[in-house]
């Protein structure tokens, strides 16, 4: 085979591809558009929860504790704070939730806003005048200081997303001011107001301030959605070009030119299978450029490095081998195919393997080891979250031999196939009016 036909070739494709502003457009405008969108929705987002507003129905709010009152005749502030410390807290104090357990969370945030009555009306519910319904059953202070357990009851709208987040956000109030209650009755009963903890346990995770376990997710979550987005733009920068190679070079006649050219079919189908290569790794080398841009851009907000930048930059080497494996797959289907349209049909079993393939990769606990390192697209992609990580343990370097070689062999297989199809005269010249064997539980005779 002759690099220097083969070359020509995948220039005389690329000139074409780059002459098609909707490609161009698809390949390169959309991510610039789609990176700040979902920026912006996201902050949005964020923004509404923050910003919304739940009411809570309270009925028995007279029957709850008042919390601890100024002692005048105590002297000293320790005798005050012991007295305090005794004393069960107060859930509900001028008209709202007590700050210390009212605050929005961070994970999820709206404001709680309180709405007294009389009794259980669940139609206020129906009517959606209230989120919530918080039911104080019995005497709830009196039963608190006679060591019983008071019951409390939350109703909700079912299935309506506004009540569920209310229920949330009150279960977490509640769950707050429970445990000041148990440290109460503890105190009171002489015990340390950890009594329940018998252990000492200190985990990583929960010790963290819960702003840095927050981030944490933010950065694993990023960790493996990245990959992810990369080979979709990549199967997006691939497929169009593929199918307009071979199926488009069909349905505008220009296929015979080519074939009756000095270019043998390997050349024809090598300069192709580069061009196609080029095109869906020049989309993934701009989405980490716009990635990057976006990082260093979201680095600024945070204290912690959100993800390592040189591995960023390394996941554009590491899509190499995604985008050929994926190019030469393209054309040995498209191939097939009669016109663009039905090259798109064709298409479609590359997103029900490649898919189910990125999908395992997010799997949660699942990373690169002997076992993954052979399945093809799963072992790239962990390895890119690999790169993407900022993790403290050895980078596991002996699996990159196993990696290339997995790699290697399926994209040599997927080129025979795309090269042996360019030798069949029976493909090569189907056109769209050439019949097409149809596949049915029960052949018919007017195939």
């Amino acid at each position: 085979m002759r690099v220097i036909i083969a070359t020509l070739i995948a220039r005389r494709e690329l000139r074409d591809q780059w002459r098609d502003r909707r490609t161009l457009f698809l390949i390169f405008g959309l991510p610039v558009l789609m990176y700040p969108l979902f920026v912006g929705v996201g902050l949005l987002f964020w923004s509404a929860l923050q910003d919304k507003r739940y009411v809570i129905g309270v009925v028995g709010a007279e029957r709850l504790p008042t919390g601890a009152a100024p002692l005048s005749t105590v002297a000293g502030m320790a005798a005050e704070i012991a007295y305090s410390h005794r004393v069960y807290p107060a859930l509900i104090q001028e008209g709202r939730f007590n700050p210390r357990y009212g605050k929005p969370s961070p994970n999820g945030g709206g404001e709680l806003l309180l709405r007294f009555l009389r009794e259980v009306d669940e139609e206020l519910l129906a009517q959606r005048a209230v989120d919530a319904l918080l039911i104080v059953e019995g005497n709830c202070a009196i039963e608190l200081e006679q060591d019983q357990r008071p019951s409390l009851r939350i109703l909700a709208r079912e299935g309506e997303e506004n009540s569920k987040l209310a229920v949330q956000r009150l279960a977490d109030v509640l769950e707050q001011w429970q445990e000041d209650v148990k440290k109460a009755r503890f105190i009171r009963h002489g015990l340390p107001e950890d009594f329940d903890k018998p252990l000492r346990i200190h985990n990583p995770i929960s010790d963290k301030p819960l702003e840095k376990r927050l981030f944490d997710e933010l950065r694993d979550t990023l960790v493996k959605v990245i990959p992810f987005l990369l080979i979709m733009w990549m199967l997006t920068g691939s497929l169009y070009p593929a199918i307009d190679m071979t199926a488009g070079e069909k349905e505008r006649g220009t296929m015979e030119t080519l074939l009756i050219s000095p270019a043998s079919r390997s050349e024809i189908v090598a300069g192709k299978f580069i061009a196609v290569t080029v095109m869906g790794y020049a989309t993934a080398v701009w989405n980490v450029i716009l990635m990057v841009g976006a990082v260093w851009v979201a680095q600024m907000f945070f204290p912690h490095e959100l993800l390592s930048l040189p591995g960023l930059v390394a996941g554009m080497l590491t899509a190499i081998p995604l985008a050929v494996l994926i190019s030469a797959a393209a054309l040995s289907l498209g191939i097939f195919a009669r016109s663009t349209r039905e090259g798109n049909y064709y298409m479609v079993p590359m997103f029900l393997v490649l898919l189910p393939l990125a999908y395992w990769s997010m799997t949660p606990g699942n990373e690169l080891n002997g076992q993954t390192a052979w399945i093809p697209v799963v072992n790239v992609l962990l390895l890119q979250q690999r790169l993407l990580a900022t993790r403290p343990d050895p980078f596991p370097w002996w699996t990159l031999p196993v990696i290339g070689a997995s790699m290697t062999l399926c994209i040599t297989l997927l080129l025979g196939v795309a090269i042996r199809q360019f030798h069949r005269e029976e493909v090569l010249f189907r056109d769209a009016q050439t019949p097409v064997r149809r596949w049915f539980l029960r052949s018919t005779n007017n195939e």
